[in-house]
């Protein structure tokens, strides 16, 4: 089963603030096959610091939006779902035989955006639901960026704490944006204890340096983590699991046991958030503390984070992509990351 495509195009971000680009000029050599064209939308690479002249040397077109919309049967990439003005037109602009892929956040709620893509009955990838692949996999989108997010959510954390107290670091997760948040902590001299699950990480986490804590196995995750929050000045909550809401690990009471001028970051607020308070892409101050979240902190280096989601891009569209120009449905990869197709929606989401 498969979805035949005439067209790859590279979508310009329209997100406020978003500065990546879903395939870069070198990445463009690397999908070229003379059975479709590869466009990419004027301007898409401006911010990230590709020219158009750039991709159009590496042998793609590009393509100016009209009223006419988009061609049809064309695969879009992107990185980040539209801005909200541009997402409700999108749909009206797209032909039935297309197909998307990129960050394309299913479990944000109220959740129109992936019924408009129902209805308009086009097909959808979202990378950011893969529970198969390894965060080491060079497909994985999500893990690539986490890494960068990790350590930029370190760097956001020294910024807005205030805290006399000694500096001191809290990481909830074990994932790619927990070891990386570790990573900077541990190299700027910053203690740091880490909350998880799983007694594997132990020796991951304690081999630099760090304080791991697991948290029992029937325990309350909230209060267990609560009791040692008294002198932590920083935390940085990176809990993630594929698809699935994250609790609520910082609650009203952890925030008010916190040092005055502690600095929070929620890398999970897209996902419903694991602190109370976060907001997305805001600075909260609550109880003399501060709660901060920002949306893709990769974009803050857009053209080292466009080379490394590039890079996944490719490796994922050779998996799932044939030569002639053919999405391979009934791919591993793509059952388990699909959204909608022919009006319907992955159960999953709903």
């Amino acid at each position: 089963m498969s979805l035949k495509i005439k067209h790859l195009l590279v979508m310009k971000e329209t997100r406020a603030g978003e500065t990546r680009v879903a395939v870069t000029p070198q990445a463009v050599s690397l999908l070229r096959s003379p059975h479709y064209r590869l466009l990419v939308e004027s301007g898409a690479g401006f911010k990230a610091g590709f020219s158009d002249a750039e991709y159009i040397q590496a042998g793609a077109e590009l393509f100016s939006l009209t009223e006419e919309g988009y061609p049809a049967d064309t695969l879009f990439l992107r990185v980040k779902r539209a801005e909200k003005d541009r997402e409700s037109l999108e749909p009206k602009w797209f032909s039935e035989n297309t197909a998307m892929i990129g960050f394309l956040d299913p479990l944000d709620e109220p959740g129109d955006h992936v019924l408009s893509w129902q209805q308009a009955g086009i097909t959808t990838f979202s990378v950011d639901v893969f529970k198969s692949l390894p965060t080491d996999d060079p497909r994985n989108m999500q893990a690539a960026m986490s890494r960068m997010a990790g350590r930029l959510a370190f760097r956001d954390a020294v910024g807005h704490v205030l805290s006399k107290e000694p500096p001191k670091l809290t990481v909830l997760g074990t994932g790619p944006a927990a070891m990386s948040a570790v990573l900077e902590a541990i190299e700027t001299g910053v203690p740091v204890q880490v909350f998880g699950l799983q007694e594997k990480y132990r020796n991951r986490f304690e081999s630099l340096g760090a304080l791991y804590r697991l948290i029992p196995e029937h325990a309350d995750q909230t209060e267990f983590i609560r009791q040692y929050l008294s002198d932590q000045t920083m935390v940085v909550s990176a809990v993630r699991v594929a698809g699935v809401k994250p609790p609520l690990l910082i609650d009203e009471a952890s925030l008010q046991l916190l040092p005055k001028g502690a600095a929070l970051v929620d890398l999970t607020v897209n996902e419903g958030g694991s602190i109370f308070g976060s907001k997305n892409d805001q600075v909260v101050e609550l109880y003399g503390v501060f709660i901060s979240h920002m949306s893709g902190y990769p974009k803050m280096e857009p053209k080292e984070a466009s080379e490394a989601y590039a890079s996944c891009m490719v490796h994922l569209l050779r998996e799932i992509l044939t030569p002639f120009g053919e999405i391979l449905l009934n791919h591993d990869l793509a059952r388990e990351s699909w959204i909608t197709h022919q009006g319907k929606c992955n159960p999953f989401f709903i």
